[in-house]
């Protein structure tokens, strides 16, 4: 149902604000928190001024900075309304801003608990970037340009994002060597409606995923089809010699998660033979892609002569910059463009379309390469030292999964129940992930190490508490 407007807005708690910024702020905070929405009457600026005890004058000069920002509408003889969803607020007002306001920590992919963020003193789950490094004048000059003109009415729908398609289609051409046109890229609001809106149109009987492989698109491969099989992974990527009759397969081979391999130039060269000769369909999501330390950078599947009509690429927002984004893409085959289009159209997979044009001016802006080049950087560092941590702390530990990506694995025996060793870290304050949560038949012992938001000062102390957790779990070799 369509949100009715308040019919007054006096009763928002603004707090005690004196200078024009901070009521700007105060106002973007209403919004963010839902306690305004697109349509809500703001008091007139002689009412606000009064309340809060200032001059009418700086109550002008906010609303016309809000304005000037798309985030308030003001018209002669009808005061001013909002003009912007909560989510739009929150990322005007930083990046990071919903991540701060989450009163826990985002689960890793499958696992048993949602740890508190209280108590917490380094995270380490894998999955999540470090919304801190995006620069925030960046940030928010994309969003004001993406508010212009936008009616709120159309900020999820239609479904059609042609700015962004045609930003991505020149940024993967330039950074991934995916040649394709804007038509061919369908934006949607997260990897698993891309998963589902693809199987929608696909309609396979068969499908394959690696073991241990991300629950959540295992989850929705799963009832789309008659079967799905686990295939095994080693240092090469996804044992492609397990693979028979399937129609399509799910595949991380920048960077496989969660063991962190990077699929061999002959596993590549087998699967795309196998889907040739099978007549199947690989989804490739470039999981952490951006991020290579030190192997030589590979293409995409998608990037092959062969691949251009037997995978679909997808690639997603959450992991460069924010998953607060909500914003992931699939560059399709010619022959599928239309039907996944329309799969998602029906499904309502509905991304955005505000955050699609402030994605798209990042691009558009080189505001994104640049963020990019500044978060492998930093990524980097802290790799580095979380590393050279881990082989200091704890020598015997297998650590595997570094040249690339934001996460590493360290595997432990597999008589030891990784996750009472992750519980074990949870309460010596460091939040890890479990691997074998994320496996069906080929369960292995370790743990995820995420470190995109682990500073580099912070390395040794955050593997001085595991060492203590792995220590009072009787890990060999912790000692």
């Amino acid at each position: 149902m369509p949100r009715t407007p308040r019919a007054s807005a006096l009763a928002l708690d603004l707090g005690a604000v004196r200078r024009p910024e901070a009521l700007v702020d105060a106002i973007m905070r209403e919004i963010a928190r839902g306690r305004l929405g697109p349509g809500d009457p703001l008091p007139s600026t002689r009412a606000l001024a009064a309340r809060l005890g200032v001059s009418r004058a700086g109550v002008v000069s906010a609303y016309e900075a809000l304005a000037a920002s798309g985030v308030i509408d003001v018209r002669a003889g009808s005061g001013a309304t909002v003009a912007i969803e909560p989510q739009a607020a929150a990322a005007l007002t930083e990046p990071a801003l919903a991540v701060r306001r989450r009163e826990r920590l985002e689960p890793p992919p499958g696992s048993r608990r949602r740890p508190e963020l209280t108590g917490i003193r380094h995270n380490l789950l894998p999955g999540a970037p470090d919304p801190r490094l995006v620069d925030v004048r960046d940030w928010r000059r994309a969003w004001r340009r993406a508010t212009q003109g936008v009616p709120p009415v159309l900020a999820y729908w239609p479904a059609e994002h042609p700015e962004l398609a045609a930003a991505l289609a020149t940024q993967l051409r330039r950074t991934r060597q995916i040649a394709t046109p804007p038509e061919e890229i369908v934006i949607f609001p997260g990897v698993n409606a891309a998963v589902q809106a693809v199987l929608a149109a696909l309609r396979p009987h068969l499908a394959a995923i690696e073991d241990p492989g991300y629950p959540a698109v295992r989850a929705a491969l799963a009832p789309a089809v008659e079967q799905l099989r686990m295939i095994g992974v080693d240092e090469h990527g996804l044992r492609t010699d397990e693979l028979t009759d399937e129609d399509l397969v799910y595949v991380t081979p920048a960077h496989q998660f969660p063991l962190g391999a990077r699929m061999s130039t002959a596993r590549r060269e087998a699967l795309l033979r196998w889907a040739e000769r099978r007549s199947a369909v690989i989804i490739e999501d470039d999981f952490d892609g951006e991020y290579r330390h030190e192997s030589a950078p590979l293409g995409p599947l998608r990037s092959t002569a062969r691949g251009a009509d037997c995978v679909i690429y997808i690639g997603t927002a959450s992991k460069i910059l924010t998953p607060h984004l909500r914003l992931a893409w699939a560059v399709l085959p010619t022959w599928l463009a239309d039907a996944v289009r329309a799969a998602a159209v029906t499904l309502r997979a509905d991304a955005s379309r505000l955050a699609s044009l402030a994605l798209a001016e990042l691009i558009n802006s080189g505001a994104l390469t640049r963020h990019l080049a500044r978060a492998q950087r930093t990524y980097a560092a802290r790799r580095r030292r979380l590393v050279e941590a881990l082989a200091t702390r704890l020598p015997d530990l297998h650590v595997i999964g570094v040249d690339a990506g934001i996460h590493v694995a360290a595997l432990l025996p597999d008589a030891i129940d990784d996750a009472e060793v992750a519980a074990r870290c949870l309460a010596r304050g460091v939040a890890v992930a479990a691997l074998s949560d994320h496996a069906v038949r080929h369960r292995r012992s370790g743990l995820l190490l995420g470190y995109a938001q682990l500073a580099e000062t912070a390395a040794a102390d955050a593997v001085e508490r595991i060492a203590a957790a792995l220590e009072s779990a009787g890990t060999p070799g912790s000692a």
